[in-house]
């Protein structure tokens, strides 16, 4: 096709060299706002464009690690696209997404992580995927698992929160603050370890990856988990749900919220609305072979069968004051428009920070936020 990986190479090049140019430039821009969307102005400093250039290499890093060499197989698989669009699309995502039965738990063992005591819990879920991904159940298929901090007393409120993409691992304790969630704020804590992601990773699926049939796949598996989890909650402890997620967890949450009536609050924290668009976003800059990528990612078929696990198509259970978006206004991996998408769709709270997506983690803001907004559904609890 006349595309070449050298033009892939010094484009990715181009990628690592430009991390602190574009870092400067974006948090420039931020400076601005952006009054039309609803996007307020953010602070210009060090933090801001260190934050912002931990994006950019972040960004650049995955541009290396998601290889898409081969345009052809890129092209073969949304061909696929075409024939499972028609299928898929007559489901919708009430047919595609079904109710989920209480899983059956295989084990249930004490784990440590640093000074956090856990439950890490193995179950079984037999999820029937479409005809269409019946090719991708092998990969799928097995043991799934979440950790779980849980109060000895029953009535507690839960918390299931969602990881992004690369993470599933025991430093999640850590990352979404378990231990404060459990011992602080008072809830029960249930971590998910999404399919293919810590100890649940395939050699033959990557996730997100350039196949859309695989990567929707793994997302139904991913919420029909996410679902058995909230009956595992109901029929042992009936209490009302909140369910967080971040960025990749963030559409995931969304749509378990819209699906599942336990869950009586929601959610999103620098959320990432559609793998498909977000690849081809950032394969724009990876030159000649990543635009073509993107043009492909970005075709009719794709966005039909990515219909199917859309946050958008569906509505929170959640009153609209329980439906929290917390955003980045330096997000550079998801950037700002994602979370203002949702924001709209949903209604309820936004919630910006000056920052970037994986500063997060270290965002005392953004600690706040949350805080606050857990609190007061624990306060609402009866």
């Amino acid at each position: 096709m006349g595309l070449t990986i050298w033009d892939t190479t010094v484009a990715r090049v181009g990628l690592f060299a430009n991390v602190v140019p574009r870092a400067v430039a974006s948090a420039r821009a931020a400076k601005n706002g952006d009054e039309r969307l609803g996007i307020p102005p953010s602070k210009v400093g060090a933090r801001t464009v260190g934050e912002s250039a931990v994006d950019e290499l972040f960004v650049a890093l995955n541009s290396v690690l998601r290889d898409v060499s081969e345009i052809d197989d890129l092209a073969a698989a949304v061909q696929r696209c075409d024939a499972a669009a028609p299928v898929l699309t007559e489901l919708g995502v009430t047919g595609v997404n079904r109710p989920q039965p209480v899983p059956t738990i295989l084990r249930r063992s004490r784990k440590r992580f640093t000074t956090t005591v856990y439950d890490h819990v193995d179950f079984k879920l037999d999820v029937d995927l479409p005809e269409p991904m019946a090719a991708y159940a092998p990969y799928l298929d097995g043991v799934s698992s979440a950790r779980v901090l849980a109060h000895e007393e029953p009535g507690r409120r839960w918390i299931i929160w969602v990881h992004g993409a690369g993470q599933g691992r025991p430093d999640d304790m850590f990352s979404f603050r378990a231990a404060h969630l459990h011992e602080k704020l008072g809830y029960n804590v249930v971590l998910p370890v999404l399919p293919a992601h810590g100890a649940r990773r395939h050699p033959n699926v990557a996730f997100p990856g350039f196949d859309p049939l695989e990567n929707i796949a793994v997302t139904i598996r991913a919420v029909a988990e996410i679902r058995a989890l909230v009956s595992w909650i109901g029929a042992q402890d009936p209490a009302e749900v909140t369910i967080a997620g971040t960025s990749l967890g963030g559409p995931l949450a969304g749509l378990v919220a819209g699906l599942e009536p336990l869950v009586s609050s929601v959610l999103a924290l620098v959320p990432m609305l559609g793998v498909h668009t977000t690849l081809a976003h950032h394969m724009d800059r990876v030159g000649k072979i990543g635009r073509e990528a993107a043009a492909l990612l970005r075709s009719d078929s794709v966005r039909a069968v990515s219909s199917v696990v859309d946050p958008l198509a569906v509505t929170p259970y959640a009153e609209p004051d329980r439906r929290l978006v917390i955003a980045a206004l330096n997000d550079r991996v998801t950037w700002v428009t994602a979370a203002q998408k949702l924001h709209h769709h949903w209604g309820g709270r936004i919630e910006w920070y000056a920052g970037g997506h994986v500063g997060h983690v270290f965002s005392g803001r953004v600690r706040e936020l949350t805080d606050e907004f857990l609190a007061e559904a624990a306060a609402a609890t009866p």
